[in-house]
């Protein structure tokens, strides 16, 4: 069952790394498509960099559930490498444990911030206009699949 459960979420992380590298894919070819533009045409997109700034947003926050996962985030392992085996594991265990504690929190807050501007209906103050609440989608969802994948490796963790 724990083992399902799992499998299940590193699956929606790994979707998560799929659409990451799709957002990066679009995100280059949107400023190469600008940057033939701007040769052939003397003028710019307008919304190139606006643009940008929000699938990059999107890149790094879908990223980051994988990149957990994978166990490829920064770790700064002066203390528990100072520590013995089992003193590890625990300091590990409760690292996680407060993450996960934290992590919910960011979720309720990006969700009430994407909730407010869907309700005020906010847009950026560009030439494009483009509704907030669509790139902020990015980030809570970004924290959904984190808090997700957090849950995913206590589990494995107090295995």
């Amino acid at each position: 069952m724990i083992n399902q459960i799992i499998k299940r979420i590193e699956s929606l992380s790994k979707i998560g790394a799929y659409l990451s590298a799709l957002l990066l894919s679009i995100m280059v070819l949107l400023i190469f498509i600008n940057i033939l533009y701007r040769s052939l045409f003397h003028s710019s997109i307008m919304i190139t960099d606006e643009y940008s700034a929000y699938l990059f947003v999107g890149v790094v926050m879908f990223a980051l559930a994988f990149t957990l996962k994978e166990g490829v985030h920064i770790k700064i392992m002066v203390l528990s490498s100072a520590l013995g085996k089992r003193s590890a594991k625990l300091l590990s265990i409760a690292a996680t444990a407060i993450a996960l504690f934290i992590s919910p929190i960011t979720l309720y807050f990006s969700t009430t911030m994407v909730y407010q501007s869907f309700s005020l209906d906010i847009r950026a103050d560009t030439v494009a206009q483009t509704k907030l609440f669509i790139p902020q989608l990015f980030i809570t969802m970004g924290f959904l699949l984190f808090s997700l994948e957090l849950f995913a490796m206590l589990l494995k963790k107090l295995r």
